[in-house]
């Protein structure tokens, strides 16, 4: 009967030993899945973070050029305003010219001459009438002439 309860004790602690074993190897198990997963987010966030990187470096790559494209519209307008409208000045970079030079002195000559008398400056005394002097149309008023009997 030694046995009987000696071979029932190594049996219990088989049991016992067997799910406290499986417990753990499942603990281990999922820690070891967690680490994978943590791993995995931490590859993640460093690509988002390269991503957003090369994004805003191509951003400012971008507005760069595009500030550099403002200022040379800017000084070509300004040229070109020198070059049709005002006298040139001796310090004034001249990168594209559309006229030869006989024309634009002729255009410069021109807007100085421009006759004062041809221009008619209009004086309004009073204000114009948007209507005709008597009404018209479907909405007029009807005047029903009243006859005395």
């Amino acid at each position: 009967m030694e046995y009987m309860y000696a071979a029932a004790w190594l049996g219990a602690g088989l049991v016992i030993g067997a799910v406290l074993a499986r417990a753990l190897t499942l603990r281990q198990f999922n820690q070891h899945k967690l680490q994978l997963e943590l791993e995995e987010s931490q590859q993640q966030l460093a690509k988002y973070r390269q991503d957003v990187s090369s994004h805003l470096e191509t951003t400012n790559q971008l507005m760069s050029q595009l500030q550099d494209n403002y200022s040379r519209i800017a000084r070509h307008i300004a040229d070109s305003k020198m070059q049709l409208v005002e006298r040139p000045t001796e310090s004034t970079k001249q990168d594209l010219n559309y006229l030869s030079g006989d024309t634009a002195a002729y255009i410069r000559q021109s807007l100085n001459q421009i006759d004062e008398k041809r221009r008619v400056y209009s004086t309004a005394e009073q204000q114009p009438k948007d209507y005709s002097g008597q009404s018209s149309g479907l909405i007029k008023e009807q005047h029903i002439a009243k006859t005395t009997e």
